[in-house]
């Protein structure tokens, strides 16, 4: 690759990463159209694109240096507790916690994404509805094994930050119940013994069970809350 050309892809790479972190497109592709708008020109062919393993290095870089803020610590903490209590709810779906919230890469563009096995999407979507919660239908798209992408049902939820029971006045009045989706794949129950591969390794992805996602929570410490201004000592 010629130096013009070299440069440019480093650009691309860049730009995209930088979308991805500050925009929250969550599709390699996407970012990867829009960052050449960006940047002017043609977009090229394929191969004149950076891969999505080089925009996901630029992008863990990026999310190395915002990770180190205590206001990023606090808010994937919350994201977590939040996760925890919607795998609860889920418990009979056998839920399991994927993506950034897991990874520890999220930021305040991160929504989070479960998966649940159940023979039918409608057992999710009674529940729901049983429950007053509304939801919306929306699909996903995962490629198992060797073969192409598949469709899956999934729904979508604004969930409220809830403390652990045995804990409830802890991080009382927490931004995250302002509004953190959840995504949340419906699986048929054989999945279960098989993960979906990611678009950028081509391994399984990282699933955990409420019991790990609870491991990861203790062997954090709290930040501690400030006071809101005027609070009385």
């Amino acid at each position: 690759m010629t130096g013009p050309e070299s440069r440019r892809r480093t650009l691309l790479t860049q730009e995209a990463a930088r979308l991805m972190v500050e925009e929250g497109i969550q599709d390699f592709a996407a970012a990867k159209r829009k960052a050449a708008r960006h940047l002017g020109g043609s977009p090229g062919t394929a191969k004149d694109l950076p891969t999505n393993r080089e925009i996901q290095d630029e992008v863990e870089l990026r999310l190395r240096m915002y990770r180190d803020t205590p206001g990023a610590r606090l808010h994937l903490r919350r994201l977590r507790e939040a996760a925890l209590a919607a795998m609860r709810f889920f418990a009979d779906y056998r839920p399991r916690l994927v993506g950034s919230v897991l990874a520890g890469t999220a930021t305040e563009h991160s929504d989070i994404n479960l998966h649940l096995f159940a023979e039918t999407p409608e057992e999710v979507e009674i529940l729901l509805d049983d429950s007053g919660i509304p939801f919306e239908r929306t699909t996903k798209r995962h490629s198992f094994g060797d073969r192409g992408p598949e469709e899956f049902p999934a729904v979508s939820l604004v969930a409220g930050y809830a403390p652990p029971p045995d804990d409830p006045d802890r991080c009382k009045g927490s931004a995250v119940g302002d509004g953190v989706t959840v995504s949340a794949t419906i699986f048929p129950p054989e999945r279960i013994r098989e993960a979906p591969r990611s678009p950028v390794t081509g391994r399984p992805v990282d699933r955990a069970k409420m019991a790990r996602v609870q491991e990861l929570l203790d062997a954090e410490e709290p930040e501690p809350l400030v006071p809101e201004a005027g609070a009385e000592d």
